[in-house]
């Protein structure tokens, strides 16, 4: 049985990286973008906006396996229909969803809430389906606050909460191992972690030590980072949803660590202080 891929967000920090591993695997797969791009890198690109229900069918069509990845914008759960329902009259067998560590419809976390809303839609849509339920991003460091770490020093509304974050690489390499065999893994859930918890403090810790300098972390108050990011013309919904995330780890509940990299790549979890010492240089 063929099984075409088709990965969506794929300019993103998850999307490129998965685009790099199953090119790597030698996958048969295309990219799907919301406008047509001046160099696909040697990608096969198809057309299609979350936004524009009317494009996502034609682009959808002769794919076997999606890859679900929305992004965090106030109309992200109407963006999931939109997709859910191209998938269907498109003929998609099986959806693999990039959700989030916590997603649960009935958390009282709006954040956990609205990803565990679009799981259940996904879990519903009468395809079958895969959750992929990544914690934060060791890359985010690089992504986000690359301008703090090279000035020495990052703020941020974490308290001395512990995260396992994962690193990118992990992710990608566990999408792709259920993307290019997707009937091992239906109706099946992974939470993909590091394999251990750090504070801010001791993830700063780990870079200074790769940097050869000292890199502090200094906690603010969620007020002053919920105006930072309303300064910054952040929608309001989602200024509330990265507030939700800065209240989930300075309570300690992103600290949870799970064996499925593990599980998915065969190998363990690339830990913080190895992804710092491979991107030091993006903080010098």
């Amino acid at each position: 049985m063929s099984n075409r891929i088709l990965v969506t967000g794929a300019s993103g920090t998850i999307g490129s990286a998965l685009v790099a591993e199953l090119s790597r695997r030698g996958a048969s797969f295309a990219a799907m973008r919301s406008r047509p791009a001046a160099t696909t890198g040697g990608v096969p690109m198809v057309v299609g906006d979350f936004a524009r229900p009317d494009t996502l069918e034609a682009a959808m069509g002769g794919f076997d396996t999606l890859f679900l990845l929305l992004p965090l914008v106030p109309e992200k759960v109407q963006l999931a229909r939109n997709a859910l329902e191209a998938a269907r009259r498109a003929g998609i067998r099986h959806v693999v969803r990039s959700s989030a560590a916590g997603a649960d419809p009935d958390s009282p976390v709006p954040i956990a809430r609205l990803q565990g809303e679009i799981d259940r839609l996904v879990m519903n849509s009468g395809m079958a389906w895969t959750l992929l339920r990544p914690a934060f991003f060791m890359q985010n460091h690089v992504n986000f606050n690359a301008g703090q770490i090279r000035s020495g020093t990052l703020h941020a509304a974490h308290g001395d909460g512990a995260t396992a974050m994962v690193d990118v690489r992990d992710i990608a390499e566990a999408a792709a191992a259920v993307l290019t065999n997707p009937a091992a893994h239906a109706g099946r859930t992974y939470t993909l972690t590091g394999a251990e918890a750090l504070s801010d403090a001791a993830q700063m810790a780990a870079v200074s030590q790769a940097l050869g300098r000292e890199v502090r972390y200094v906690n603010v108050p969620p007020e002053a980072a919920r105006a930072a990011m309303t300064s910054m013309g952040i929608p309001l919904a989602v200024v509330d949803w990265l507030a939700n995330l800065n209240d989930v780890v300075r309570n300690g509940w992103a600290a949870g660590t799970s064996d499925d990299v593990r599980q998915l790549t065969g190998h363990a979890p690339r830990s913080f202080a190895a992804f710092a010492r491979d991107y030091a240089d993006a903080w010098r």
